[in-house]
C-alpha cells in the first residue's frame, strides 16, 4: 500500500518536476484519444452484444469484487481517494483536487447531455433476464455514455497530469481504469460502447478541468488556511456520506466502510495540520 501511494503521489527527483503542469502536455494527443474513444463507442453502439455477453459472464465469479469496483467508480469515491493521496497544502497537491472539483460539473453536464441525446436502454432493459448476469440493483435507462467510465478516466488523467511522470508510470496508472470499466459490464449495467463513450467524455472533462484549475483561483484558495479547513470538513462529510450511501450494491459495503474510514481519518489529519 505504501509503495502504491508513493507511486501515485511522489514526483521524480528532478527539481523542475516538483511543480504541477500548468497545461496538459501534448493536448492534441489527449483530444485525439478522447475522440477515438467516442467514435469507437458510437460505432459499437447496438453492435456489441457478443462482446457484452462474453464480458458479462465475468460476473459469475467474485460478485463481491465487481460490486466493489463499481462503487469505486463513483465520483464520491474518486474524490475520497484523490484527496487522501494529496495531503498538505502545496500547489502540487491542490491543483489535481481543484481540477477534480471542476470535473464534476463539466463531466456531469456532458454525461447527462449524452444520455438525453442517445436514449438507449441498458442491458437489463433489452435482454431476457436469463441471458445475463445482474449484480446489485438492475438499471434500465440512460446507458450511453457511462458516468462511471467518465469518472474513472478523468481520475486517471488527473493522476497522470498531477506530476511529470515517466511513460511506465503513466501506463501503470492507466491500468487502474481497466478493472473499473470491466466491472460495469460484469454487473450488467453497461454495454461496451457505453464505456468507450464515457471514457472519451472523462478525458475531455479532465483536460477542460485541468485548464480551469491552472488558470483559475480555486487551487490557490484550497492552499490557504480557509481552503484547507473547508477541504478537511468536506473529506469528513464525504466519509460520512459514503458510509450511508445506498449504492444499489450491498456486496460493496466493506469497501464503503473502508472509504469512510480513510476519508474521515485524512480529513481529520488535514484539519489537525492547520491548528
Amino acid at each position: 500500500m505504501n509503495a502504491l501511494t508513493t507511486l501515485l503521489t511522489s514526483p521524480p527527483q528532478a527539481r523542475t518536476e516538483h511543480r504541477p503542469l500548468r497545461i496538459a502536455p501534448r493536448p492534441m494527443r489527449w483530444l485525439a484519444a478522447a475522440g477515438l474513444l467516442l467514435i469507437v463507442g458510437l460505432m459499437l453502439h447496438q453492435h456489441d452484444l457478443t462482446l457484452f455477453l462474453a464480458l458479462n459472464a465475468l460476473g459469475l465469479h467474485l460478485p463481491e469484487l465487481w460490486a466493489m469496483l463499481s462503487v469505486a467508480g463513483l465520483g464520491l469515491s474518486a474524490f475520497i481517494v484523490l484527496a487522501a493521496l494529496h495531503p498538505g497544502a502545496a500547489p502540487t497537491a491542490m491543483q489535481p483536487l481543484a481540477a477534480l472539483l471542476w470535473c464534476f460539473p463539466i463531466g456531469g453536464a456532458l454525461t447527462h447531455l449524452g444520455k438525453r441525446l442517445i436514449d438507449h436502454g441498458r442491458p437489463a432493459a433489452l435482454l431476457p433476464p436469463d441471458t445475463l448476469v445482474i449484480i446489485g440493483e438492475p438499471l434500465t435507462r440512460g446507458a450511453m455514455p457511462s458516468g462511471h467510465a467518465a469518472t474513472t478516466l478523468a481520475f486517471v488523467a488527473l493522476l497522470i497530469l498531477s506530476r511529470h511522470r515517466p511513460v511506465w508510470q503513466q501506463a501503470l496508472i492507466t491500468l487502474i481504469a481497466l478493472p473499473l470499466l470491466l466491472a460495469r459490464i460484469a454487473v450488467g449495467a453497461h454495454w461496451p460502447a457505453d464505456l468507450c463513450a464515457g471514457a472519451g467524455v472523462g478525458l475531455v472533462s479532465a483536460l477542460l478541468a485541468w485548464h480551469l484549475a491552472s488558470s483559475g483561483r480555486l487551487a490557490a484558495w484550497l492552499c490557504s488556511t480557509p481552503g484547507q479547513w473547508a477541504l478537511g470538513l468536506l473529506q469528513i462529510g464525504c466519509g460520512l456520506a459514503i458510509a450511508r450511501l445506498e449504492t444499489g450494491y450491498p456486496l460493496a459495503l466493506p469497501l464503503q466502510a473502508l472509504l469512510a474510514v480513510v476519508s474521515i481519518a485524512t480529513g481529520l489529519q488535514r484539519l489537525g495540520a492547520r491548528r
